[in-house]
């Protein structure tokens, strides 16, 4: 019951922000946009996007030890991304997990958790990083700086802990112990078997070269979907600058970030078009709009054709992951282990 009262929480916010987004704005001239929009960028930008996935599960399959073949990296991590581009919740994590467990040779879900965690926090650290080049540059409004510090802070931090955390493990308990004897019903949870599997999923941190590689992948998977904005804007635009790009992704990537929105709609195109107003970019009317809705369908269309792909990989139906991720997100803490 619950989760239908946040679908439809998320149906009403993609409604409101769709309504935004359109307000004052001709549909005419939206129409008019795409009609005259060169898709012949779009060709580029579906395979620059795609290099971006395959960096993104060569970083994920380096944080996971190389445990797992590329083969099974690269289409797990495609599976998930349709989930999430799809549904609300980012369900998208859940399925990742689900799949590693089905694996020839299982990981355990908490040490896929773990990699999760850091691949988030990386993520973050390269929007904020693409923020503060922005805010070099740009005015932006108060709510947009104030969520990237925040933001930014806590990703560093989090970051940094985990680091510390994978060098040295004890003071990972030490903490846990703290926290035991301050609220004495940390203790009853029984959270130390947790803590160790998350533990040995930060293991690939515990060295300076496992850092620099995550770090490594990161940036060259975000610098593909970069370089994948500043095509597209040639469908529109024929001068695009790479401030507007940097500053779209930026918007998007926070729009992404709210977890009831089926696929972001909604929230995607106002902080495109939000970012693309500022930039300069509102002209010709209708444009922004039209290159926010093209955008989004190009990201899901990769998300929809690698996902499938992936699907078909590891031998699995959209129904049989659905009903693990109910499985395995229903089970309690101590059941999600192996």
């Amino acid at each position: 019951m619950k989760q239908r009262y946040t679908l439809v929480l998320g149906v009403v916010i993609s409604a409101v922000m769709l309504g935004l987004v359109l307000s004052g704005v001709d549909l005419e001239r939206v129409r008019g946009a795409l009609t005259d929009a060169n898709y012949g960028y779009v060709v580029p930008t579906f395979v620059l996007l795609v290099m971006a996935n395959v960096t993104r599960a060569i970083r994920w399959r380096a944080l996971l030890s190389a445990r797992l073949s590329f083969r099974h990296t690269f289409s797990i991590l495609n599976v998930s991304y349709l989930f999430n581009g799809a549904l609300p919740f980012r369900l998208g994590e859940v399925a990742r997990i689900f799949l590693v467990t089905q694996v020839e040779k299982p990981i355990p879900a908490f040490t896929a958790l773990s990699t999760i965690l850091v691949e988030r926090l990386l993520d973050l650290l390269a929007v904020i990083a693409m923020l503060g080049t922005v805010l070099t540059i740009l005015p932006v409004p108060a709510f947009v700086t104030s969520a990237g510090i925040t933001l930014g802070g806590g990703s560093l931090v989090g970051v940094v802990v985990l680091v510390i955390f994978a060098r040295r493990s004890d003071w990972a308990f030490r903490v846990l112990a703290v926290g035991e004897r301050v609220l004495p019903l940390i203790k009853r949870l029984a959270l130390r078997p947790i803590v160790q599997r998350l533990l040995d999923g930060l293991q690939p941190l515990a060295s300076w070269q496992g850092v620099f590689t995550a770090l490594f992948w990161s940036v060259v998977s975000w610098g593909f979907s970069v370089a994948g904005g500043f095509v597209l804007m040639l469908a529109f635009f024929p001068q695009p600058t790479w401030v507007a790009v940097l500053f779209f992704i930026v918007m998007a990537s926070l729009a992404v970030a709210v977890p009831y929105v089926p696929g972001a709609v909604g929230p995607y195109e106002a902080g495109v078009v939000l970012a693309l107003g500022m930039t300069g970019f509102d002209r010709p009317a209708g444009t922004a709009v039209a290159f926010a809705i093209l955008l989004h369908a190009t990201n899901l269309a990769v998300f929809t054709v690698l996902g499938v792909l992936g699907l078909l990989q590891e031998g699995v139906t959209i129904g049989q992951v659905a009903r693990g991720v109910r499985k395995l997100d229903a089970a309690p803490l101590p059941g999600m282990v192996e």
